[in-house]
């Protein structure tokens, strides 16, 4: 059965993709789990951040623990500090699905290595009769995308402390939902700014924009215009 609160997201409007980034509703979230694998680990902590005119709304911040429904591993417990004692008196998977439906609602959903949070909350909220909405933005694909335009080439993968600590700015308490999902929150703002004129759909794209980087071969930004991103125009293919 549907939630009110599944029935809300389910009906608020999204930005258009069309929209540039800082006129645009975000809600940046990090979930924090058991494991990796949505089938037999779980959420055990949560946390939303609203970005809103290209800013975070601290005021508007929300997160929550969550009672799993088995053990918590004992690698879980080093890595995130949570002991099943500390998760006894967590609200049940339910009722963390309708707090977080109500944090989305309206909002473009932000993550960092966003399959993680599209996974877990897929499978959260389906138990109480939503599906995520809309697009997705990933700042791994977003840092990704702006270190090939800076420095020609882009690394495999992207950790969000790395991340952040290239953008020059601070890691607040690492595996830690709150302190993840205001990291996430503040380098998503750096990247869109440096990005360039970014919409909804832009952002959301950034994985085909990478990936057409990567086909084509090109060169640093400031290789074809002092540091200044180029639009409407065909990129060559490199000679060998």
């Amino acid at each position: 059965m549907r939630s009110p609160e599944a029935s809300a997201y389910k009906a608020a409007r999204l930005p258009a993709r069309r929209t540039p980034w800082r006129e645009a509703a975000f809600c940046v979230v990090d979930v924090e789990a058991t494991g990796l694998d949505p089938r037999r680990d779980a959420i055990i902590a949560w946390s939303a951040v609203p970005v809103d005119g290209g800013r975070v709304v601290l005021a508007g911040a929300r997160e929550g623990l969550v009672r799993p429904p088995g053990e918590v591993p004992a690698e879980s417990i080093r890595i995130h500090g949570l002991r099943e004692l500390d998760l006894a008196g967590a609200p049940a998977p339910e009722q963390a699905a309708d707090a977080l439906l109500e944090a989305m609602s309206g909002r473009v959903l932000v993550a960092h290595a966003a399959w993680v949070e599209r996974a877990f909350l897929g499978r959260l909220l389906r138990a109480r009769g939503a599906r995520l909405r809309g697009p997705v933005v990933d700042t791994s694909v977003l840092g990704r995308l702006w270190l090939s335009e800076r420095d020609g080439r882009a690394p495999a993968t992207l950790s969000l402390a790395v991340l952040a600590t290239a953008l020059g700015l601070p890691v607040h308490r690492p595996h830690q939902a709150t302190g993840d999902a205001l990291t996430t929150a503040q380098a998503f703002i750096a990247l869109a700014a440096l990005l360039g004129d970014e919409t909804v759909r832009s952002l959301a794209d950034a994985g085909h924009r990478l990936e057409a980087r990567r086909r084509w071969a090109l060169p640093p930004t400031d290789e074809f215009s002092g540091g200044r991103r180029l639009t409407g125009r065909k990129p060559t293919r490199r000679t060998p």
